[in-house]
C-alpha cells in the first residue's frame, strides 16, 4: 500500500530577478511566519544574478522545504509556475523583498484566517505612513486607475505583495487568468470576485521605506506605468468581451460561438 502524499498546509511562492539581494532575511522571515510549509522560490534565469545560488545554499545549511524553480520568465508567468507547482492547503505569493518591509505576524494572521474559512483570497492592504511623496504617487495613482475601470473590486491595493487564498481559489486562476502583463494582480482578484469567491483586504503596518527609495519610485513609474496602463485597459477588454459572450450564449444558447448563423 502507498504511504499518504504529504500536503503541508501552507505553501508560499516567491517570484525573485536573479540579482536580487538580500533573500535569506525574506526566507527567514516566511519560515517564521508558519511551521507546516513549503517555500518555492520561482527565479528568472534571463536576469543573471546570485538569487538561484543562495536558494540553494540556504535550502541545503537551513531548510529542505525551499524549493529553487529556475526558468526563464516575468513576475506573472513565475507567479502562475509557483502556484502550479504548489501543494499546499492554503496558498500565498509575495515579493523577494518582503523581508525588508514586513512582518511574519502579517502572513501568520491571514494564512489563519483562510483556514478559518473567513474569505477565499486575502489582499493585504498597506498602510502608507512613511512613504516617500513618489511612492505614495505611484501606489495611488494605480488605485485611482483600477477603481475607475473596476469599481466594483472589493479591495482597493491590489498591488501589494502579498496575498493568500486557498486551493480552490487557486484552482480557478490557474484555470481561467491570462496572465498576461504587469497588472496581473487586477485580473485575478476580478475574476474571483466574477466567480463568487469571497475577496477581502487585509490591513498592514509595514516599514514605509523598505527596499523602495523615492527615486526608485520615480524610475518605476517612469518604466512601469505605461505597461501598468496597458495592461489594465487590456484586461478591462478581455473582461467586456468574455461578459458579452457570456451574454450571448445565455441568449442563444444553440450557437456554438463559431460564427454561424443563429436563425433556424
Amino acid at each position: 500500500m502507498p504511504s499518504p502524499v504529504y500536503v503541508p498546509e501552507l505553501s508560499v511562492v516567491i517570484p525573485a530577478r536573479g540579482h536580487h539581494l538580500g533573500m535569506n532575511a525574506t526566507l527567514d522571515l516566511v519560515r517564521a511566519a508558519w511551521p507546516d510549509i513549503e517555500i518555492l522560490v520561482v527565479t528568472d534565469t534571463v536576469v543573471r544574478g546570485p538569487t538561484a545560488a543562495d536558494v540553494r545554499r540556504y535550502a541545503l545549511a537551513v531548510d529542505s522545504r525551499v524549493r529553487l524553480l529556475d526558468l526563464p520568465c516575468d513576475k506573472a508567468t513565475a507567479v502562475r509556475h509557483g502556484l502550479a507547482q504548489a501543494t499546499g492547503k492554503v496558498l500565498a505569493y509575495l515579493d523577494a523583498d518582503h523581508g525588508w518591509e514586513a512582518s511574519p505576524d502579517d502572513l501568520r494572521a491571514m494564512t489563519r484566517r483562510i483556514i478559518a474559512g473567513e474569505a477565499d483570497c486575502l489582499v493585504a492592504e498597506r498602510a502608507q505612513q512613511g512613504w516617500s511623496r513618489t511612492r505614495k504617487l505611484k501606489t495611488n495613482g494605480f488605485i485611482a486607475l483600477t477603481r475607475v475601470l473596476f469599481p466594483r473590486l472589493p479591495v482597493r491595493d491590489t498591488q501589494t505583495p502579498l496575498k493568500v487564498m486557498n486551493r480552490r481559489a487557486a484552482d480557478l486562476l490557474l484555470a481561467r487568468a491570462s496572465w498576461r502583463s504587469w497588472a496581473f494582480d487586477v485580473e485575478l482578484l476580478h475574476l474571483l470576485q466574477r466567480f463568487g469567491h469571497r475577496v477581502a483586504a487585509h490591513p498592514v503596518q509595514w516599514a514605509g521605506q523598505g527596499g523602495e527609495l523615492p527615486w526608485a519610485s520615480a524610475v518605476l513609474i517612469a518604466l512601469m506605468a505605461p505597461g501598468m496602463i496597458r495592461g489594465l485597459m487590456a484586461t478591462r477588454l478581455r473582461n467586456s468581451v468574455m461578459r458579452s459572450r457570456a451574454r450571448h450564449h445565455m441568449t442563444f444558447p444553440g450557437v456554438n460561438g463559431s460564427g454561424g448563423d443563429s436563425s433556424a
